[in-house]
């Protein structure tokens, strides 16, 4: 799978580290991602692809 794929939803993660060129940043640059994020991607997935905003959303809710 790509860089651009969720690796919970497989979604677009709409990533923008791979494109800041004029020093922006990523909208998950400030977020805080708990443990339940990670629990719930895939071993062989973790640390190599972002996750959406949307999954970040529905695992934190009520938080």
């Amino acid at each position: 799978m790509g860089k651009t794929v969720c690796p919970i939803c497989n979604g677009h993660n709409q990533c923008g580290n791979g494109n800041l060129k004029d020093g922006g940043k990523c909208w998950c640059t400030d977020k805080k991602f708990p443990d339940e994020v990670f629990g719930q991607i895939p071993r062989e997935e973790l640390h190599k692809r972002c996750v959406c905003q949307r999954c970040l959303e529905r695992i934190t809710a009520g938080k």
